[in-house]
């Protein structure tokens, strides 16, 4: 499933067609689960190799450690992401190789910012993005609303 991402400011902005995909495993060092998010530019058909030229960015989560990796120009991407989805063997680094996740296909996955995480039981799904407001919106409608406050005091005292 494709979606549309907006980049940009309110001056300028660009619509990126992506892919959105989640992953959940249960932690083995860490308590509960470890989650992520890998969004791949649209095009990416699943079953076939990943690369870096498909990743558009990598959110992982639990409760010891976080990894972003977005935009990096050391970023690796490697792997297939299995039709139907389920276990992967999948591989993702940025930061000069010091920011790594992967994961296998019997389950078992890892996470190294550092600290490290890894655990068991790791399944990727197609994930479904909740919208919301690009931050740079919220400014423009502030100062929109101050312009307003402005013209209408204005023409108050002109009157």
């Amino acid at each position: 499933m494709a979606f549309v991402v907006t980049l940009g400011t309110a001056s300028a902005s660009a619509d990126v067609a992506v892919e959105v995909f989640t992953f959940t495993g249960e932690c083995t060092d860490c308590s509960g689960t470890g989650t992520g998010t890998l969004i791949l530019l649209a095009g990416y058909d699943l079953g076939t190799a990943l690369s870096a030229d498909d990743l558009y960015s990598f959110n992982y989560s639990s409760n010891l450690t976080d990894i972003s990796i977005h935009n990096d120009p050391t970023e690796v991407l490697s792997g297939t992401l299995p039709v139907g989805l389920g276990p992967a063997n999948i591989f993702i680094s940025g930061d000069s190789g010091t920011v790594t996740f992967s994961s296998s296909s019997d389950g078992t996955w890892s996470a190294l910012n550092p600290p490290a995480d890894y655990g068991t039981s790791g399944i990727w799904t197609a994930g479904y993005p909740t919208p919301t407001p690009e931050p740079s919106a919220l400014p423009v409608i502030g100062i929109a609303l101050a312009g307003a406050v402005f013209l209408r005091r204005r023409r108050v005292q002109a009157a």
